[in-house]
């Protein structure tokens, strides 16, 4: 750059050696006009200066031709210059694509890590959520049997209610007197229980001591008996109607207290009774709210 200023400089000084040199020729025609002697000595001048001008025009056309190598050199050197710039560019543009690459093969890398990683968990939720909708599907099959069950559970107890609700409903205990002393007698007696104490279904008559079976079924049938010491024995039968069932008995051997109970269970017939009869000779003792003698039963089962 420093060599075309200079030629620049060089060129602009050659310009003004050619002013001159026009300025010499007409200061020429002025020195013809007053005299010969200015005219002699300008055209020796003159002839001196034209027998450089050759010289000058050859440094020109030198300079003019370093000019045009210069510009020559100068669109070499620019073209030079955009070509390195070029490689450059392409070097760069290599580099960052090598490098975008390597980026984006280590951020592959990483996603397909964690892809792999995220299939697994997939996987695994896969299998747990079949394994979860087989318990279901067994806990859903489960509770279809348990419902199945229930439902033949309810109908069981429904029917169970029809049938309790259509069963005669029989049960009774009552107790024998307030007076104390019963007996002896000289003959066997029924007992007439007739402090009553439960009495569901009405079957049984204190005021003959007589238990009606209302439906044919399983009954079940007891009793106590108490005797305070004293020479008389106890003892109580059980009759299903005008038959005897059982007989308990004890003898006062020691002079104290003695019980009795004793209980059977009795299919009867609808119609069917059932009482209690006291020996001869033999004696019970009860009072009020005690009742040591009881006379007791229930139905079972109809049948």
């Amino acid at each position: 750059m420093r060599g075309v200023v200079a030629l620049l400089g060089l060129l602009f000084c050659l310009s003004g050696a050619w002013t001159q040199e026009e300025s010499g020729g007409d200061r020429e025609s002025l020195v013809e006009s007053h005299g010969t002697e200015a005219t002699e000595t300008i055209s020796k001048q003159t002839t001196g200066q034209i027998n450089t001008t050759p010289d000058i025009w050859g440094e020109v056309e030198e300079l003019r031709d370093m000019v045009d190598n210069l510009g020559t050199m100068v669109v070499e050197q620019r073209e030079k210059l955009r070509n390195m710039e070029k490689k450059l560019e392409r070097r760069w543009r290599g580099k960052w694509r090598r490098g975008a690459e390597a980026r984006l093969e280590s951020e592959n890398a990483a996603m397909g890590a964690r892809l792999s990683a995220i299939e697994m968990e997939v996987e695994e939720l896969k299998r747990m959520n079949a394994g979860l909708e087989a318990r279901v599907t067994d806990s859903e099959n489960g509770n279809a049997a348990l419902e199945a069950r229930l439902n033949a559970s309810e109908g069981m107890v429904e029917e169970l209610r029809r049938e309790n609700a259509d069963r005669p409903k029989v049960a009774f205990s009552a107790g024998l007197t307030n007076d104390g002393y019963l007996g002896p007698f000289n003959s066997i007696t029924t007992l007439v229980y007739r402090k009553v104490i439960t009495n569901i279904g009405k079957a049984y008559n204190p005021n003959t001591g007589v238990f009606t079976a209302p439906v044919r079924g399983l009954y079940y049938i007891r009793f106590t008996a108490m005797g305070l010491k004293g020479p008389q024995s106890i003892g109580a039968y059980i009759y299903h109607n005008d038959k005897s069932v059982m007989f308990n008995h004890q003898n006062n051997d020691n002079g104290h207290n003695r019980f009795l109970s004793n209980a059977l269970t009795l299919e009867l017939e609808a119609g069917d009774v059932v009482y209690m009869r006291l020996p001869v000779n033999q004696g019970l003792y009860d009072e009020k709210s005690s009742n040591y003698n009881t006379f007791s039963g229930f139905l079972l089962f109809p049948m």
